[in-house]
Order: structure tokens, then C-alpha cells, then sequence
């Protein structure tokens, strides 16, 4: 079994759950009058893969009403949900009937970004561009949404690496049934090439590991779809040297270096006869292809409608002239199937299939083509407590009608005028995960053309120029899409982790470490703002309780010393400043004394505080300041007057820098 690859993974959002976008509220001391106030949303989004940014639509509301509870107004905003409108631009087609490829599924995933305009009346306020994201076709229950909106693709998927399916583990698959894995390169670093590695067993137990299967030209961001059937692995009718078949096999996702990128999933290869076998392929909600095997009993009926007409015999009234006559007749024909004892058992597998019955395709396998089909049954017994064999029996319509009846074979291609695929819409490409170019030009479109006079069909036929797809032109390398030439690139990002060392020896207390993001890591063709914000996901993925045990410190639980600066020249209205600290005053009346510190004879051990700095004029006219402490990042804004200000609230960790409190005046 191959290494784990050490992996980054990023967060996308789900087109099948709630995407919203809030706009600030305006500042309510400008614009008191709030009656006039319009907010805006653009949404933009390529308009093919890896294309450049095209304004979709521009959104209109009004903000939501304040809302005051215990004295305190909230002033929301607006809101706005685009989950509709970014889903009708994904796409998950099903797979090509025979492939036997790992192929770049090129709708699935989607990168926008939003821009925020805020109007009084049909004046301008101000306009934002927002950080980019990206959009995937799928989603999960509701219940969860709350938990896992902004952390499936990370907390769950990343964590686990699995592959894009709810399917339970180490299932029985037949030799002949098509079978496949969605797989997300939504991590960093990328990997130049996707390797299908498989664990054959075989029926003496003996075993080997191939790489069956790899791609290269990898792309971020991206979903890739790899057949893992026996059939379509070879394994069906593979012996070793002691002519002994597979009996089950275990595959996985390495890159170039064969480090895995995936989780393992097993498959017990089950070559018990039975009668009829039928194969279902739908579309998970998670977009991506499963496949649902029926070896039970199977009906399959046709029903059909006629359009009657009423003609005039003639005078004659021979008899085979019919008065009322059969303009057309459309058959309907339905499919009955029993999923087979046994196969529920699993309580995992009984309550995956009802993952069918929320499936948008759904197509029945035959040997000449994928048939489109829509289930019919609109309920699903989950689970019975008094169930002991648990059988299930579905009912499909075929979605296409027929107007005739054939039992043709199957012909082989008829030759055609030759005709190739020419590049179109030449642009930079980018590396998904970072934003950068990657120093190579890529042909965003390819169309199709006749190669005998270099004319384009007609009609016009274009697609995306997609690895692994008929005419795919490969990417070139280009001096001007060099990763320098990105039109934006993130600012160096240094920060204190949130997560603190936990793994220290007796005596010692976990510290922080320091994230950094070099400057020009990751880049934008949005705005310096969107670089930027890659950069901070960035260094926010890296902050894990993995990461702290290796990177943070072990200190010695030791008082973080409590000092005061106060920065006001001395004079009549400038202020002194005490601070305190529950009934202790641990720094008394302190004057001028900047930029030396006086510090309070002992520390603060860990803990939550409420600091009180009493302040103390001479005489007026009182000038005005401000407190700080620059290691909490507080700033209380402009003060005056005798007073006790209340600093609440103030956390303080071992290993934290110094507690200094300013004073300074404005």
C-alpha cells in the first residue's frame, strides 16, 4: 500500500444548499434614513472551463429590518441566495457508455466571484469586489447544514479522503458490472499525474499491486471520474501463475510519485450464478455515478396510447374501410425489479440505496447503450425492526416514448468525412489551488472542422479542451503566462496559530506556532483583494491541532508580566492612568513615562480578565486619548474624562508576549 501524501485541502460550496452572500448594512450614522437604500449583488462566473469571468446576473434587494434584543441593534444587511442560479450552470453527465478512462468530469466544479454595490437612491455608495470561490453540483442533508457548510470538503472529505460517494466500503461487485469513483483535487500540493492503483487478491490469497490506470495534465479544482468495474480493470478473467482468478481487489489514487492521495476502497468480486442481472447507474448527490446491481425477479411491461381518427367510409361502405382510423400510437414501457435476498442485510447498504430516490439520472445498462429511466416508486421502506430478510422491488419508466417496434443488431460505424478539432479562446493557465499562473497557454475551446478542406461544421460544433477527451490540444509553454505576470498576488501573511501544542511532557504547557504564507504564493486575475483572501484560506487550513504538535512550542507555565506606558506629557489636562484588576491595583497612579514601561510586581497566570484603568485629570480643559494593547489588538477609540474605562473580557495564554496597556493622546 502506498505512503499518505502530505495534503492541503480547500473548501468549496454546494450548489444543492444554501449559498448566501450578505452585504454590510450601511453606516447607520450617515445614512439615518434608511428607506432609500439599495444593495446589489454581480455574480460572475466563467463561461466555460477555465474561461475567463462573465457577468451572470446583477441581483437587487432591500436590507432586512434591525433587529434589538436586550438594548442591542443588529443591523443584518442583505442577504442574498445564489445556490439556484450557480446550480443550473453544473453539470454531471453521465459517462460516455464503455469508457474505460479516468476522465475530467468539466461541469461539476465551478470558480466565481460576487461584487457588492451599495446604493442610496441611485447614488452610488461604494462597490466591493468579494473573494472567489468555488461551487460544486451536489450537497448532503439538510440537518447537517449548520456543521458542515463551510467544512465538508475539509473536515469530512479532506479528513477521510474519500471519493465522491455515500456508498458503503468492501461491497460485493460482479465481474460484469460497470462501476465508478468520483475523485476532487481540491488540495495542494497538486499532482502532475492521477494514478489508479489496485491490490489484486487472488483465490490462494496471494496478491500484487499495478497502477492500472493514469492521466496527466492534473488539474486543481477539479473532479475526475475513474472506472473501477472488474471488467473495466481487466480483473474479470485475470489469473496469476498459479491460474487462480481475482476473488476481490482494492484501489486507491496516488500522484507521480505513487504517494496516496485517496482513501482505499475494497471490492469482494461475487461470481455466484444467478438468473438475471440488471444494472442501474444514477447519479449521486454528491454528482458524481453509482451503480445499484438487481438480481431478483423482473417484470417489464409496455403500455400504449392511440390517437384515433373518424373518416368517411365511402358510399360504397366497403368492409376493410374503417371509419374511424390509428394516426399514431406511442408506447410507454415500464421496468419491475427485485433488488434479491440477501443483498440488504447490510444495514449500511439497506439505508445507502435510498441515495436512488433522491437521484436526478438514472440510466438502465443494456449492451448497446446507457437508457434513460425515471423511478417510479415514490416511497422507501429505510428500516422495519421486524424485518428478517429484507427484500425491495423498484419500478422504472423508460423517460423516452417509442413509436415502433425492432430487434436490430448492432452495426458497426459507418465511415464519415474525416474531421479534427482546431483551438479556440487561447488564454493563460491557472493553477485552481493557488490562483497563479502556471507558465503554460492552454486553448480554453476546441472546434470541430473538416480535415479535407479546413472548413468548420456546420453547424458549429465546439467543446471544452478537456485531458483525456477526442482532439484534447495539450497546454505549451509561454514566457508570458509565467507565474510573475499573475495581475495580482498576495502580500506575505504572518499570524499566531489558534490551535496550541498538546502533546508536551510533564511540566510543560503547549504554545502557539507562527503561520506564514510567502508573498506571491498565490495570486488572483479578480483583484489584489481576492489574492489576498486565497492566501489567508491558506494559512487558516494550516491551522490544525496535527500542525500545532509539531510546530508549536513547550513552554513553562510562567505569569505574563502586566505593564502600563502612559504616553501623555505631563501637563494639567492631560491624563494618569491606575489600572486594576478585580479589588487589586497592581500598577498605581502612573504619569509621563513613555517609552519606558512600569510593570505591576507579578504577572497574569492564564485566565480570562477585566481590566479597569482609572483615569485621573488635574484640571480641564480634558484633552483627549485613547488605550491600547497592541498584543489583543485592542484600541478603546477616543476617551476623555475622569473616569474608570473597563477593558473586558481579555484573554491571556502561556507564552503570550507581554500584557502592555498605552495610553496615548489623539
Amino acid at each position: 500500500m502506498d505512503y499518505l501524501a502530505n495534503l492541503t485541502h480547500l473548501d468549496l460550496q454546494l450548489s444543492k444548499l444554501p449559498i448566501v452572500i450578505n452585504v454590510d448594512a450601511t453606516d447607520p450614522v450617515a445614512y439615518p434614513n434608511r428607506s432609500q437604500l439599495r444593495y446589489y449583488l454581480q455574480v460572475f462566473a466563467p463561461e466555460f472551463y477555465q474561461g475567463s469571468f462573465e457577468l451572470l446576473t446583477t441581483l437587487e434587494a432591500s436590507e432586512e429590518p434591525p433587529t434589538t434584543l436586550a438594548g442591542i441593534t443588529t443591523l443584518p444587511g442583505a442577504n442574498f441566495e445564489i445556490q439556484e442560479l450557480l446550480h443550473g450552470l453544473l453539470e454531471s453527465t453521465v459517462p460516455p457508455f464503455g469508457i474505460d478512462e479516468i476522465t475530467l468530469c468539466q461541469a461539476v466544479v465551478l470558480p466565481f466571484y460576487t461584487k457588492a454595490i451599495r446604493k442610496n437612491g441611485n447614488t452610488l455608495i461604494n462597490e466591493n469586489l468579494l473573494p472567489s470561490s468555488f461551487v460544486f453540483r451536489g450537497g448532503f442533508e439538510d440537518s447537517y447544514y449548520s456543521s458542515y457548510k463551510d467544512r465538508f470538503f475539509t473536515a469530512y472529505l479532506g479528513a477521510n479522503r474519500a471519493f465522491l460517494t455515500w456508498k458503503p466500503n468492501a461491497v460485493m461487485i460482479r465481474p460484469n458490472q460497470p462501476e465508478f469513483l468520483g475523485f476532487l483535487t481540491n488540495f495542494s500540493p497538486s499532482p502532475s499525474e492521477l494514478r489508479l492503483r489496485v491490490e489484486i487478491t487472488y483465490e490462494d490469497w496471494s496478491s500484487e499491486t499495478i497502477t492500472a490506470k493514469t492521466l496527466a495534465n492534473i488539474a486543481a479544482m477539479a473532479v475526475y471520474n475513474i472506472p473501477v468495474g472488474p471488467t473495466q480493470l481487466n480483473l474479470h478473467n485475470r489469473l496469476n501463475a498459479a491460474n487462480k482468478p481475482v476473488i476481490r481487489y482494492t484501489v486507491w489514487v496516488s500522484n507521480e510519485n505513487n504517494e496516496r492521495l485517496s482513501q482505499e476502497r475494497t471490492y469482494l468480486i461475487d461470481r455466484r450464478y444467478t438468473k438475471n442481472v440488471r444494472f442501474f447507474l444514477f447519479q449521486n448527490s454528491l454528482g458524481m455515478w453509482d451503480t445499484l446491481d438487481c438480481y431478483g425477479d423482473g417484470t417489464e411491461t409496455l403500455k400504449v396510447q392511440r390517437e384515433t381518427a373518424e373518416q368517411f367510409r365511402g358510399y360504397e361502405y366497403l368492409p376493410q374501410v374503417a371509419e374511424r382510423v390509428i394516426n399514431r400510437v406511442t408506447g410507454e414501457r415500464e421496468i419491475s425489479v427485485a433488488v434479491g435476498y440477501g443483498r440488504y442485510q447490510n444495514a449500511a447498504l439497506r439505508q445507502y440505496w435510498q441515495e436512488l430516490f433522491f437521484a436526478e439520472q438514472i440510466f438502465l445498462v443494456t449492451e448497446r447503450a446507457y437508457l434513460p429511466l425515471t423511478l417510479v416508486n415514490d416511497t422507501y421502506l429505510a428500516d422495519d425492526d421486524r424485518e428478517k430478510l429484507v427484500p425491495r422491488t423498484l419500478t422504472f419508466r423508460y423517460t423516452n416514448s417509442e413509436r415502433s417496434y425492432s430487434q436490430l443488431p448492432t452495426l458497426a460505424a459507418a465511415p464519415a468525412r474525416p474531421t479534427g478539432w482546431r483551438g479556440d479562446a487561447p488564454a493563460c493557465e491557472l493553477n485552481q489551488s493557488t490562483g497563479l499562473r502556471n507558465g503554460k497557454k492552454r486553448y480554453g475551446l476546441l472546434v470541430q472542422y473538416y480535415t479535407d478542406t479546413g472548413e468548420d461544421v456546420k453547424p458549429r460544433i465546439q467543446k471544452a479542451n478537456t485531458a483525456g477527451t477526442e482532439g484534447y490540444i495539450p497546454t505549451w509553454d509561454s514566457a508570458d503566462c509565467a507565474a510573475s505576470t499573475t495581475t495580482f498576488k498576495n502580500v506575505a501573511i504572518s499570524q499566531q496559530s489558534v490551535f496550541k501544542r498538546n502533546n508536551c511532557t510533564a511540566g510543560k504547557v503547549g504554545g502557539k506556532w507562527t503561520i506564514t504564507v510567502a508573498a506571491n504564493s498565490y495570486g488572483s486575475e479578480v483583484s489584489q483583494a481576492d489574492a489576498n483572501a486565497k492566501a489567508q484560506s491558506a494559512a487558516n487550513a494550516l491551522d490544525t491541532q496535527d500542525n500545532a504538535n509539531l510546530y508549536g512550542t513547550c513552554i513553562t507555565a510562567t505569569a505574563i508580566p502586566l505593564g502600563l506606558t502612559n504616553a501623555c506629557p505631563d501637563a494639567a489636562t492631560n491624563p494618569i492612568f491606575a489600572v486594576l484588576i478585580g479589588s487589586d491595583e497592581p500598577i498605581t497612579n502612573t504619569s509621563y513615562n513613555a517609552p519606558t514601561v512600569r510593570y505591576a510586581a507579578t504577572g497574569l497566570n492564564a485566565g480570562t480578565y477585566n481590566i479597569d484603568i482609572r483615569v485621573a485629570y488635574s484640571s480641564t480643559p480634558f484633552s483627549t486619548f485613547r488605550l491600547r494593547i497592541p498584543s489583543k489588538g485592542f484600541d478603546s477609540g477616543p476617551l476623555s474624562g475622569n473616569q474608570t474605562y473597563r477593558i473586558a473580557n481579555i484573554t491571556v495564554n502561556w507564552g503570550d508576549p507581554n500584557l502592555i496597556i498605552i495610553g496615548e493622546l489623539l
